[in-house]
């Protein structure tokens, strides 16, 4: 990747006023005076539209590397002459139609776990209708992480720093890419005092606030061996519009024992997902643009706390693509295990909590995933549960089912015994409200069955569940299944 070097600029006021000699000296000296302030001004347009770009394809909350060392060590010239020559060239997944970028935060040198990332986000745009996802990922979900086995996937940038400095966000991107299929073309990391200092060097942001934080228990650093009344810090945050400083977004970010709905990491990836929407409001606000000092400032604290592989070129050819996106044109997705979420959570023989796909493995955060800009396509193509019930005596039948339907790339998610054994007939029950009706019928014929009319209450109970609540197909298995 090429790399070119910007530095930020502070307008230079402290040249005197030139004499009536200087102003009468050679064509030659007066050429290069207006070189070097056409320069700053091009610098200044560019620093401007660099800031705008990195905060709408870079919605995050943290990284390591030197943002101009990423940009590389090309002169300020021959990255313009590249920017004029580039005009044609299109972004990685924009002939496809969505460009994926991960976002990435962790704490920084300084903090405990330094490369964890508390914030994984999939900001996804797609260029023909002007829309953007943005994905939030748990750290705690388990995934495999090339060399180091099974691991919670917020250790994947924190081992690629430990085997390659400085590259940590290539092992992310490499293993979230495997993970869910999908190719993520560009990664943006910033840390949390990179965090912070954007925010304050802003002048404070404007986040809508759900619901009130109350964490009794926030932790206040370098505090973690005092005693209880010294080690936390009540964290109080009302419902409402709030102005927040750098600081204290970070807190109301970072929560994790707020009291209610707002206790729970999905919440805090919620949370984190608002507060990235404040900061790009601010930045594109007028009196952020207009204001030289206010951008020098920002784009210092970038180069020093964010680290991304775009180049500078496919920075502003993302601003172009995306300076009319619509703020109802941004879907946020945030995987959990709520009743109706795709995770569910356990905890390790070593004690550790984890979150692990309720489906067995990643096939519905992969379609989630996929088809988050079209989700109306996901209960179309996805495919469906289904558990199998033995409504007679005879030994091992809902097993020799499963196997067979499994054969035939069926998703069996469980097999037992229905609540009494005296079917004569297999019955199937479609549990979602006929959305199933291609699969039930297909499983009908392949298994001679009846296809209910209605489901049994005990079939829907929660109370007492006889029925595994993601199931979507119920096969009761009937004598005439005995010669299978």
């Amino acid at each position: 990747m090429t790399r070119t070097e910007i530095d930020p600029f502070v307008p230079d006021d402290s040249k005197e006023e030139q004499s009536e000699e200087q102003l009468i000296e050679p064509v030659r000296p007066q050429k290069r005076r207006r070189k070097k302030s056409v320069s700053k001004l091009i610098m200044y347009l560019l620093i401007i539209f660099v800031i705008l770009a990195i905060v709408f394809g870079v919605n995050v909350i943290n990284s390591g590397e030197n943002l101009a060392k990423t940009l590389g060590n090309v002169g300020l010239w021959g990255q313009i002459k590249h920017l004029i020559s580039s005009d044609d060239k299109k972004l990685q997944g924009e002939e496809e139609d969505r460009i994926n970028v991960l976002l990435l935060g962790m704490g920084g040198l300084g903090h405990d776990g330094p490369y964890l990332t508390d914030t994984i986000i999939i900001a996804s745009f797609r260029p023909s209708t002007k829309q953007v996802a943005m994905i939030s990922i748990p750290r705690d979900l388990l995934v495999p992480v090339p060399g180091f086995g099974w691991r919670k996937i917020n250790h994947a940038n924190h081992y690629g720093e430990m085997e390659n400095p400085g590259l940590g966000a290539e092992t992310a991107v490499k293993v979230i890419s495997e993970t869910f299929e999908i190719p993520i073309h560009y990664y943006v990391r910033i840390d949390f005092s990179g965090f912070k200092k954007i925010i304050d060097d802003l002048g404070e942001i404007k986040v809508e606030v759900e619901n009130t934080l109350n964490d009794e228990h926030y932790p206040i650093p370098g505090k973690e061996t005092a005693t209880t009344t010294e080690r936390y810090e009540h964290l109080y945050v009302e419902k409402g519009t709030q102005s927040m400083d750098g600081e204290l977004a970070l807190k109301y970010v970072r929560s994790r024992q707020a009291k209610g709905v707002e206790g729970s990491d999905f919440a805090r990836s919620r949370r984190q997902q608002k507060v990235l929407m404040a900061v790009k409001e601010k930045i594109l606000s007028f009196s952020t643009l207009v204001n030289p000092i206010k951008i020098s400032n920002l784009m210092d604290s970038v180069s020093q706390h964010l680290s991304t592989n775009f180049k500078v070129y496919e920075i502003i050819r993302m601003f172009n693509l995306g300076r009319d996106v619509d703020m109802e044109n941004i879907t946020r997705r945030v995987f959990d295990d709520s009743p109706d979420g795709l995770l569910y959570s356990m905890i390790t023989e070593e004690g550790a909590f984890v979150l692990q796909p309720k489906a067995g493995d990643f096939s519905e955060m992969k379609l989630a995933i996929k088809h988050v800009f079209d989700p109306q396509k996901i209960e179309e193509i996805k495919p469906k549960r289904v558990e199998i019930q033995n409504g007679t005596k005879i030994n091992g039948l809902a097993y020799k089912t499963s196997q067979y339907l499994q054969s035939l790339d069926y998703k069996v998610i469980e097999i037992g015994n229905a609540p009494t054994q005296d079917y004569q007939k297999t019955v199937i029950y479609n549990l979602k409200n006929g959305s199933n009706n291609e699969v039930v019928g297909q499983l009908a014929e392949l298994l001679g069955a009846e296809i209910a009319k209605a489901v049994p209450e005990w079939a829907l109970s929660t109370t007492s569940p006889k029925v595994n609540s993601h199931t979507d197909v119920l096969i009761i298995l009937g004598q005439d299944r005995k010669d299978l």
